[in-house]
């Protein structure tokens, strides 16, 4: 039979106090995960609890002294929008207007028609007057219908009276009774613009004076100059003192401004 040492622990002798592991005790002072998560989750939710929670002073989104300037901005930008509005609504009505002032401006324009140019050329050349004041008169005296009569007896293209015809009609061959003679353009333009001439002359060119004078004669004229010119020498078309003469002057040289700028 074979016969066993006993343990340690068995054996005789004086007793020795088991030595402690330093590495297993430094471990046991690691808490488990479980417990670890536990504390973790306390700590959360004593940080949740309305009891834990600090209290934090609550301060106004903008100071007195910013709300002013943000109601002063405010104010401003109002301003600044209604008047942009209204200067936009100013342009818009500017603009209108101007359309529509173009559109009657081409209308006139497209209301002063061009007939019987080669005629206008060649006698205004012939008599040296501008070819835009011949077709201006025209256009006041007949519109252009070389069948046109006036309630006092003109006729013609140029609205030739029969005393005017018999004076000048002999000049160019034409007889002085033939009074139907005017009422051919040519004849018409070419005794009309010698008429012009005759007229101009006498008042050194000036277009106002020698509408004037077509119209009332410038024995009227003549009277005129002393009495309401301011030098004696030229007349205004407010200082013409009959209206009818005023009106026909001041449409003359309206279509003779159009006739020069778009015609001749």
């Amino acid at each position: 039979m074979n016969t066993f040492p006993p343990p340690p622990s068995m054996q005789q002798g004086p007793y020795q106090q088991p030595q402690r592991n330093r590495r297993s005790e430094r471990a046991s002072n690691i808490p488990h995960p479980r417990q670890a998560a536990q504390v973790a989750a306390k700590t959360v939710q004593q940080k949740a609890h309305p009891q834990n929670k600090r209290k934090k002073k609550k301060h106004p989104l903008f100071s007195t002294a910013q709300w002013i300037t943000l109601g002063v901005l405010a104010v401003v930008l109002l301003i600044t929008v209604i008047s942009s509005v209204n200067a936009q609504d100013s342009l818009n009505s500017l603009l209108k207007e101007r359309a529509a002032s173009e559109r009657a401006w081409q209308q006139e324009i497209a209301r002063h028609k061009v007939l019987y140019e080669d005629e206008i050329r060649y006698y205004a050349a012939v008599n040296n007057i501008d070819p835009a004041f011949v077709a201006a008169v025209i256009k006041r005296e007949s519109d252009y219908d070389p069948y046109a009569v006036s309630n006092k007896g003109a006729r013609g293209l140029m609205q030739f009276m029969p005393d005017s015809f018999e004076w000048i009609a002999p000049k160019f061959g034409i007889s002085s009774t033939d009074f139907d003679a005017i009422y051919q353009p040519e004849n018409a333009i070419k005794m009309g613009c010698y008429l012009l001439k005759y007229i101009s002359d006498k008042y050194d060119g000036d277009p106002i004076l020698t509408a004037c004078a077509y119209h009332a004669g410038w024995g009227n004229v003549n009277s005129w100059l002393q009495k309401f010119s301011s030098d004696g020498k030229t007349l205004t078309i407010d200082e013409i003192p009959l209206d009818d003469t005023k009106y026909y002057a001041r449409k003359v040289l309206e279509a003779y401004a159009i006739y020069q700028q778009h015609h001749y």
